[in-house]
């Protein structure tokens, strides 16, 4: 039997601004999804780096020294090695995948 597909968006709003864990079946990576209402407390980045991917909507990354990175949904943002970051949605939410190394 297939496993079901997981709707993301919908799986990440049974939370809001909580991450859901996705289930990882033994992979190298573990996978977050994130129903993004409201400014996202400062998260640091894994110390190997880390990807984001805005599955909808439209979120600004706040990074250090002033940068920032804006997202659109089906954009992605590579993240360096333990850096300091914060997500807020540019609209009224959004939904983030975060993919880190396990």
């Amino acid at each position: 039997m297939d496993p079901a597909p997981l709707h993301l968006p919908r799986l990440a709003a049974a939370t809001p601004d909580t991450w859901v864990t996705l289930p990882a079946g033994g992979l190298p990576f573990v996978q977050r999804a994130l129903h993004l209402t409201r400014r996202l407390p400062a998260q640091t980045a894994h110390p190997a780096g880390e990807w984001l991917l805005c599955l909808t909507g439209d979120v600004v990354v706040d990074l250090p020294a002033g940068q920032w990175a804006r997202l659109r949904a089906g954009e992605t943002l590579h993240l360096p090695p333990a850096v300091t970051w914060q997500a807020l949605p540019a609209q009224a939410e959004a939904v983030l995948l975060r993919t880190t190394p396990a």
